[in-house]
């Protein structure tokens, strides 16, 4: 099977789902990453004393890292601006999209959940750039969305998060035996230590937490009737 995840910031699929990229990157599937923007526009660590071209430029080289740590087989890291996706001319973002599903021709696609996880207006336009880049295929990979349960959602007291609906809920995909690459990918994040610091205190201990990722089959829609617990069913 060949996935495409698409994704906004370097990190996203690190704190994302990170998990279910190493277990099929290393399952003899074929993985390519794309993020959309360098993350100039972060605002931990690091970016209180670089300034916005020193920044994208270390945040690339982590996410390099992370997509090694995990195994991908492929990276295209664009240069859309940081923390203004939404403002851009729709067709903008489309046309990357687009030419990646053209041109790799994926099996099945993973981005964010429309409320972005974190509601960060840059989730929701990427959720919405491939919703639609998939709907226009003549042969549409099949588009999973990639959140949180309200089970997770309720563990998380130090920010405000939105979970997928538990009724929406198609994929849990088991990561148990891949959270050492997850943990390692979100180690290349060094500009992002702070979020992990935060994250590791998470009720409950972190492993429990991240064991299980969540998604919702929402291309081709309406097809799935119970749970699944892997992405090529």
């Amino acid at each position: 099977m060949r996935i495409l995840a698409v994704f906004a910031h370097p990190d996203d699929e690190a704190f994302g789902p990170a998990g279910t990229l190493a277990r099929y990157a290393q399952t003899g599937h074929t993985v390519r990453l794309v993020t959309m923007t360098r993350g100039e526009a972060g605002s931990l660590g690091p970016a209180r004393h670089l300034t916005r071209p020193e920044l994208a430029r270390l945040r690339s080289q982590e996410l390099r890292c992370s997509a090694d740590a995990l195994r991908l087989s492929g990276l295209n890291i664009c240069h859309l601006p940081d923390g203004k996706l939404a403002e851009l001319p729709e067709g903008q973002g489309l046309a990357i999209v687009r030419h990646e599903i053209e041109t790799f021709l994926p099996d099945a696609m993973i981005t964010f959940h429309s409320a972005g996880i974190s509601g960060h207006p840059d989730h929701r336009t990427v959720a919405r750039w491939c919703l639609q880049a998939v709907a226009e295929q003549a042969r549409p990979p099949r588009l999973f969305a990639y959140g949180i349960s309200s089970e997770q959602a309720r563990r998380v007291g130090h920010r405000k998060v939105t979970p997928i609906p538990d009724d929406e809920i198609t994929h849990v995909i088991d990561v148990s035996g891949y959270l050492e690459y997850k943990f390692d990918a979100i180690r290349c994040h060094q500009s992002q230590s702070e979020a992990w610091e935060r994250m590791k205190a998470i009720e409950g201990g972190i492993e429990s937490y991240l064991r299980n990722e969540h998604f919702s089959q929402v291309w081709p829609p309406g097809g799935q009737q119970a749970r699944s617990d892997r992405l090529d069913d």
